[in-house]
């Protein structure tokens, strides 16, 4: 019997190094992200090691272990560069799914009560159906269209508004309702128990186009991304009210990252037909309402959006095994009585969403939201940029590949990793906020007045001030500057 290091197993193992080596080097290569000064590093140094290695293996020592153990050294070298190979691929794959082109889903459903003799969209023509069409003429018409494709004409009158639409369903003055689900939470503002008491008989669904980006080069040229946050679970790309509104700028140059927070009740005019409504309600007219809306208050060009809805919020912070937040003040949420004690708190993922979600427990109530949500994103942004990402990087990427949505491009995304590996930059994160007075105001989604922010016109003018500033290559200095210190 052959002894274990004899010469055929030590070529194996070394040929076995030398293939791994060739394999870490051409993934490094090939995939974009990794700095050419690392690949050059990590070349040395292997190139140095199967040098070393050769003289250790094959000119051993009479009766020395020396190359049985280096041989054993080598097998476990290959298991972490094949180990290292595939995360390194496995990282531009998340990349290329992020880059992927995506289209937002509207769903408009056909609601009876659910005690109704009705049972599918084929009993329709025999009973009176209506709806709001004033808000979107374009996809209520469609919607029709479709349904009588389906069924055949169908009796339909218009309603007024939402309450209007909810109380002739009620009353039973109506059989059924036509409704565009991403205005489902205006209907429950006027029935909390609306999808208890209806149910859901037809539904038609759409795709509406994708949201160009406007490109540059992410690491010379500062940049605007809009970060929404849905109030929904579930599907990402369904549309619906967008609850998290946060615009960031961000100076690769400089290195610093401005927060500017939006409160949802904002009061502005909508782009698509200049009426005045809540920033929140942009989103139920789609993402590209709330980017065009949002480019007009604040007079820039947003190059790049990035989406997630509560499930999203979730999955991600439980990728990063919790995070720890900052609060300036301690409080109680109202959403799982959690308690948030004054001072950094490490929170999991539950938690962290009552945290981001709280505002009753505030006098300045969604002033007070949007701070908070500041102060997650920075500790988001700061842990994903730190060594402890490294204990929880497979999960994150995978995460993140089915959590988030965005229109940039992978050769973007992968132009900023190559430039964080590179330089290793710390961050200046500053922060402001959009602030006016509270008021009732005739808002144009939901038909009549409602609770709305009317922003002060000197905050919204600090606000484009600062972003002037940045990309014009200029280091600002807000007032709050970084929430999270």
């Amino acid at each position: 019997m052959k002894k274990l290091d004899n010469k055929y197993i030590r070529r194996i193992v070394y040929s076995i190094q030398f293939l791994m080596s060739i394999v870490i080097l051409s993934t490094m290569y090939f995939i974009s992200f990794v700095p050419m000064k690392y690949i050059i590093i990590t070349a040395v140094i292997l190139v140095a090691l199967m040098i070393g290695e050769y003289f250790l293996i094959f000119y051993k020592k009479k009766g020395s272990k020396r190359s049985l153990l280096t041989q054993l050294l080598s097998l476990l070298l290959s298991s972490v560069m094949a180990v290292g190979s595939f995360y390194i691929y496995r990282t531009d794959q998340v990349v290329d799914l992020l880059a992927d082109e995506t289209f937002q889903t509207r769903a408009v459903s056909v609601i009876v009560l659910k005690d109704s003799e009705i049972r599918n969209e084929h009993q329709l023509p025999q009973h009176l159906v209506s709806h709001v069409s004033y808000v979107d003429e374009e996809t209520m018409d469609y919607t029709v269209s479709q349904i009588e494709k389906e069924v055949g004409k169908i009796s339909l009158e218009d309603s007024s508004d939402f309450h209007n639409l909810v109380e002739k369903l009620y009353n039973e003055d109506v059989d059924a309702i036509i409704l565009d689900e991403a205005f489902r939470s205006l209907v429950e503002q006027e029935e909390e128990n609306f999808s208890d008491d209806t149910r859901v008989i037809f539904q038609v669904k759409q795709n509406e186009d994708a949201v160009n980006a406007k490109s540059v080069d992410v690491t010379e040229k500062p940049f605007l991304v809009y970060i929404s946050g849905n109030d929904e679970y579930g599907d990402l790309t369904t549309i619906s009210r967008s609850d998290v509104n946060m615009l960031v700028c961000v100076n690769p140059t400089t290195k610093q990252i401005l927060l500017i927070s939006i409160p949802r009740d904002t009061y502005y005019p909508l782009h698509r037909n200049g009426e005045y409504d809540k920033f929140t309600h942009t989103g139920m007219y789609g993402l590209q309402e709330s980017i065009d809306t949002l480019s007009d208050m604040v007079d820039q060009d947003i190059n790049y959006y990035v989406r997630m809805n509560f499930t999203s919020f979730i999955d991600i912070v439980d990728a990063l095994g919790g995070i720890t937040v900052y609060s300036p003040v301690s409080f109680t949420t109202k959403i799982g009585n959690y308690q948030i004690q004054e001072g950094n708190n490490q929170l999991n993922a539950q938690q962290a969403l009552a945290f981001v979600r709280e505002r009753k427990s505030f006098i300045d109530g969604d002033f007070a939201r949007g701070r908070n949500q500041q102060r997650m994103i920075s500790a988001i942004v700061k842990k994903v940029c730190s060594p402890a990402i490294l204990t929880s990087f497979s999960q994150v990427l995978d995460t993140v590949s089915q959590s988030i949505e965005t229109n940039m491009t992978s050769e973007e995304m992968n132009a900023l990793v190559q430039m964080q590996l590179s330089d290793m930059p710390q961050w200046d994160i500053q922060s402001y906020q959009i602030i006016g007075d509270s008021a009732s105001m005739p808002c144009y989604s939901v038909g009549m007045n409602a609770s709305v922010v009317i922003p002060y016109e000197l905050s919204i003018q600090q606000a484009c001030d600062y972003i002037d500033q940045m990309m014009n290559n200029e280091k600002i200095s807000t007032e709050t500057g970084d929430l999270e210190q």
